[in-house]
């Protein structure tokens, strides 16, 4: 048994006539409305018509619309638009809404057809997954045709609001951080520490009080017993810290020691499940090589790719921050680069990457350096130290930054000078021409050997403009 597909033409046809007979009202409604929303296809283009006229400065009546949509192949006269616009009143957002709602009715429908074909042939879990998508798209869209595309004064005022912060200074609501380690380096207990402090409202730094948000740490690897260790010696502290304020549910961690393959569709609907139960505002997980393996015959790149577009799909469908965990390659004559292991796509994918080299002078600290330039101005730690109140606590050069100095990182002007990395500073600090020890400030700090100065002199320096 089939069914016509739901509209309502009454609505329809009163949405087009009110526009023609008042279009000074129709920049009212015009945004949330698109010329696809209509189930009359002609009424679709006399409204694509009108809207055009009254942004080009036209006159819009009958006559000139109909000779608009006639010119572009339809079929509408101008004696039946005049019909329309009698009697007709203002544009009303109900009839905007009760338009977009029928539409809406019919992708859901057209989705759940497609959907029943592909499962006689296709994975069910595949099946799922690309409906799941479908639905949520329409859920995001349908509701609106409202462009998105914004002015540069509108991003600049808009920007900082638009991506608030999740933790200050840190990590805002559309930001990617890795965070690469070597083995048995506290990496997994740094993001461990990251999530459940952001959940209960205290800064995972400076111990400072900021909003909590909901989190989910994904543990791909090691074992719950692990987990609790470091977690619980952090749940403990948190609790002391917050007191009533503690809310448990905040943060959740789902742990999978076996590892995941998210692109694979039963592993990735898995994810969703506790996306969707959770609703995190920040996502810890990894390590990277254990949430989407290489196949036989598969390169690194192709690899990284697949994984990439996982996380980057599920990111912005849920809306949440992503800090990853990932390894180092193997030491090359005696020396480690903190990079990402495997595909230089995990070198130019996040906003941030940090590099966590341990310090030579001081056995208890890791530098936070960086393995590609910041995207975006941030007040993440020069250092962390292993503690023995809290696992880590953040060192920072020019000591740990005010509140107030998390409100200066917005988009819309050049506010800080936050340090670049010198092209004469590897990662672990030296200088790759002769392997001068970094001063002890880090590898931000001030040259310690001729190849350095002549980078800091050279582009490596802050102009002025910067500063």
């Amino acid at each position: 048994m089939t069914s016509t597909p739901r509209s309502d033409p009454a609505a329809e046809r009163a949405l087009v006539g009110s526009a023609l007979a008042y279009p000074d009202r129709v920049e009212a409604v015009a945004d949330d409305i698109s010329p696809d929303a209509f189930f009359d296809a002609r009424l679709g283009f006399v409204w694509e018509a009108i809207v055009e006229l009254i942004v080009d400065g036209g006159r819009v009546d009958p006559v000139i619309v109909a000779d608009r949509v006639r010119g572009r192949g339809g079929e509408v006269d101008a004696e039946t638009l005049a019909t329309l616009a009698v009697d007709a009143g203002p544009p009303s957002r109900e009839h905007v809404e009760v338009v977009l709602r029928h539409r809406a009715a019919r992708l859901v429908g057209r989705a759940l057809i497609e959907t029943k074909a592909a499962l006689a042939t296709g994975d069910p879990f595949e099946v799922a997954a690309r409906c799941a998508a479908t639905l949520d798209a329409i859920g995001a869209r349908a509701g609106s045709g409202r462009t998105e595309a914004m002015t540069l004064p509108e991003l600049l005022e808009r920007g900082a609001d638009a991506a608030p912060w999740v933790i200050p200074g840190l990590l805002r609501s559309d930001w990617r951080i890795v965070v690469v380690g070597s083995e048995g380096n506290g990496k997994s207990t740094l993001l461990r520490q990251i999530a459940i402090c952001a959940a209960q409202g205290v800064h995972p730094f400076t111990f400072d009080r900021i909003e909590p948000v909901r989190a989910l740490v994904v543990d791909a690897e090691n074992p719950l017993a692990a987990i609790a260790e470091t977690g619980s010696w952090i749940d403990e502290k948190v609790r002391g810290a917050v007191g009533d304020d503690y809310g448990a549910a905040r943060c959740r961690v789902w742990s999978r020691p076996g590892g995941l393959d998210l692109r694979e569709p039963g592993d990735r609907a898995a994810l969703v499940r506790e996306l969707r139960a959770q609703r995190p505002a920040l996502v810890v997980a990894g390590p990277i090589y254990k949430l989407g393996g290489r196949r036989p015959s598969e390169s690194y790149e192709d690899a990284a790719e697949g994984l990439l577009a996982v996380l980057d799909e599920l990111r912005v469908r849920f809306g949440f921050a992503l800090v990853l965990e990932h390894h180092a390659p193997k030491p090359q004559q005696g020396r480690r680069e903190m990079l990402p292991f495997g595909s230089q796509r995990w070198l130019a994918w996040p906003e941030i990457g940090v590099g966590l080299v341990p310090d030579r002078d001081r056995p208890d600290v890791l530098r936070l350096d960086r393995f590609r330039g910041d995207r975006l101005r941030s007040f993440w730690p020069d250092r962390v130290v292993r503690g023995n109140d809290w696992p880590f606590f953040g060192e920072w050069d020019g000591g740990p930054p005010d509140v107030a100095d998390y409100d200066r990182l917005r988009p819309s002007g050049r506010l800080l000078a936050l340090p670049r990395r010198t092209e004469a500073t590897s990662l672990d600090g030296s200088c790759p021409e002769c392997g001068a020890d970094p001063p002890r400030t880090g590898a931000f700090g001030l040259a310690a050997c001729d190849h350095q100065t002549a980078a800091l002199n050279g582009h490596g320096a802050l102009s002025g403009a910067d500063r």
